[in-house]
């Protein structure tokens, strides 16, 4: 998607020259650009007449996109529940936090496996730390340190039994 915006600049750079303000504003290229590209929170078909504001009330745009950036920061739920409880349409969404309207670094951390676990082998302590860290002491990958937590390994016997226990 990035190559096929600096393409369309440079193809307009070719046809108008590097000057911006030589560009014309109703070529369809540049129309295209300033709509993908443009404020979500500015935009006038977002804001319906029925949201009238009253003396000191925000627009009910900011008002989503001020919830939507709290529930990023403070819930682990997935984008699309995001999504969803704010009202947005998950593409847009997404869209949102791609275009830097929306900052969901806290909310990656959050859902990060930065959590500390114990990685055992028959009752026996091999490990612990992340799982990453674990899969790189033991030389394994994570899927198959993480494999142990899964039903499926649970049903069956096996001649060592491995455990992987949270502790924080």
């Amino acid at each position: 998607m990035t190559n096929s915006v600096i393409k369309m600049v440079q193809a307009i750079e070719a046809n108008y020259g590097m000057n911006p303000n030589n560009w014309p504003e109703n070529d369809t290229r540049l129309k295209a650009l300033h709509k993908r590209f443009s404020d979500p929170t500015r935009n006038v078909e977002r804001e319906y007449k029925s949201n009238q504001l009253y003396k000191g009330q925000q627009p009910h745009r900011e008002q989503k996109l001020r919830k939507a950036q709290r529930l990023l920061d403070t819930t682990n739920l997935p984008k699309y529940k995001i999504a969803d409880q704010v009202g947005y349409n998950k593409d847009y969404f997404s869209a949102l936090c791609t275009d830097g309207y929306l900052d969901d670094s806290k909310w990656y951390i959050s859902r990060k496996h930065l959590h500390n676990y114990e990685y055992y082998c028959d009752d026996k302590l091999i490990a612990e730390g992340t799982i990453n860290q674990i899969a790189m002491k033991l030389g394994k990958s994570p899927s198959s340190i993480r494999g142990c937590t899964l039903s499926s390994y649970k049903k069956y016997k096996h001649e060592h039994t491995y455990r992987l226990v949270k502790i924080r």
